[in-house]
C-alpha cells in the first residue's frame, strides 16, 4: 500500500465496512450473528455500511447504489467523486419532492461531518450508475470507488440485490467491539 491516495482493497458482503486514511487493511469480525455482514477495518475514519444496488430490469441502462457512510474521525470528510469500472458514468445524485413532482439533481460534493453519518437511500441521496459495461444480476457485485478531497479513496464491493429488496439499513455497527 502506498500513501494516502491508495485503495484500501475489496470488501465482499451485504454490509461492506471499510475505513481508510492510508493504513493497511486488517480483517475484523464482530460477535453475534453477522453471516451477511462481513467487515474489514483499518484506521477509524470513513466506513461504508450496508451497500447494495437493486437489479435493474433488462434493457434499462441505469441503476443506483445505496449505503450508509459514517465518519468516525474528528474532522469532516468531503466526498468529491464516485467511480466504478463496471459503468460508463457514475455520479452522486439527490432525489427530492417538489410541488408533488419527484426531481433528481447531481451533487458536486458531499460533506460527511466529524462523528456523523450520511444515508444513501431510495428517494434521497444515491449513487447514479449509468451505462453498465456488462449485465448485473442479483448475487453479482461490482466495485465502487469513493474519492475524497484529502486524496484518499475508499473502494467497496457493492452487491446486486433483487429489485425491491432492501437490506436493513438500521443495523448499526457503531457499538460493536472490533478486534
Amino acid at each position: 500500500m502506498t500513501e494516502i491516495g491508495s485503495r484500501s482493497g475489496w470488501i465482499i458482503g451485504t454490509a461492506a465496512l471499510v475505513a481508510l486514511l492510508g493504513t493497511a487493511v486488517l480483517p475484523a469480525f464482530a460477535g453475534g450473528d453477522h453471516s451477511k455482514h462481513e467487515m474489514t477495518q483499518a484506521a477509524p475514519a470513513i466506513m461504508a455500511m450496508n451497500a447494495f444496488s437493486p437489479a435493474s430490469a433488462p434493457g434499462i441502462g441505469t441503476a443506483s447504489a445505496y449505503m450508509m457512510l459514517e465518519n468516525a474521525s474528528g474532522s469532516q470528510a468531503d466526498l468529491v467523486d464516485v467511480s466504478s469500472p463496471a459503468f460508463n458514468m457514475v455520479h452522486l445524485h439527490k432525489s427530492s419532492m417538489s410541488n408533488g413532482v419527484m426531481t433528481m439533481a447531481p451533487v458536486a460534493q458531499l460533506t460527511i461531518p466529524a462523528g456523523g453519518k450520511v444515508m444513501f437511500e431510495p428517494g434521497g441521496l444515491h449513487v447514479m450508475l449509468m451505462g453498465p459495461k456488462a449485465p448485473l444480476k442479483p448475487g453479482d457485485s461490482f466495485p465502487l470507488v469513493l474519492s475524497f478531497a484529502s486524496g484518499s479513496e475508499l473502494e467497496i464491493a457493492v452487491p446486486v440485490t433483487k429489485a425491491g429488496e432492501m437490506p436493513d439499513m438500521s443495523h448499526d455497527h457503531s457499538s460493536m467491539k472490533m478486534n
